[in-house]
């Protein structure tokens, strides 16, 4: 009984230890705490399309008031999804985060065509919905390119944009 009682505790103390470490995965990211750039101001807003199968989603919108020369925005993750980063002005880059409603999954018999399916992509962080990380890279560094993160808190939700549905062309 005591043997039992001893390998229930050490069978405990394995399950609850392992726990823990499937709480974050970014564990070997490079997340910057001092990165070469400034953000003014950080803002996301949904939207949906005023016209049948044009969707929805949310666009993130980053805006700097300084950047590093050099500096390669690679990706953004927001809300579980990731994103290329887009710039949209010289000291602004945004992800275009479109919902999606239709996934087209094979499911199949011959394994071949199943073979066709885009895997999910695995999400590196935990955070809130207010949060995002973003990826960038510095191309003048003369050493190893490497790819850091910076997390970004306390991100604007603005009102939803319902985009007008368009009027139908009428032909005289």
């Amino acid at each position: 009984m005591k043997q039992f009682k001893g390998f229930t505790l050490v069978l405990f103390t394995i399950l609850f230890s392992s726990c823990g470490g499937s709480k974050s995965n970014n564990k070997n990211l490079n997340i910057s705490e001092n990165p070469p750039f400034t953000i003014s101001k950080t803002y996301c807003q949904k939207w949906v399309a005023g016209v049948k199968g044009g969707g929805s989603g949310i666009n993130l919108i980053i805006t700097f008031s300084s950047v590093s020369e050099g500096i390669d925005f690679n990706e953004i993750y927001f809300r579980g999804k990731i994103i290329e980063a887009t710039s949209k002005k010289q000291n602004q880059i945004v992800g275009y985060f479109k919902n999606e409603t239709n996934q087209n999954v094979i499911m199949d018999s011959d394994i071949s065509k199943e073979a066709a399916n885009t895997p999910p992509q695995k999400f590196p962080f935990q955070l809130e919905d207010n949060e995002a990380v973003i990826s960038y890279s510095n191309s003048d560094s003369n050493r190893e390119e490497k790819t850091y993160y910076y997390k970004i808190s306390n991100i604007e939700e603005k009102e939803m944009l319902a985009y007008p549905q368009s009027n139908p062309k009428i032909e005289n």
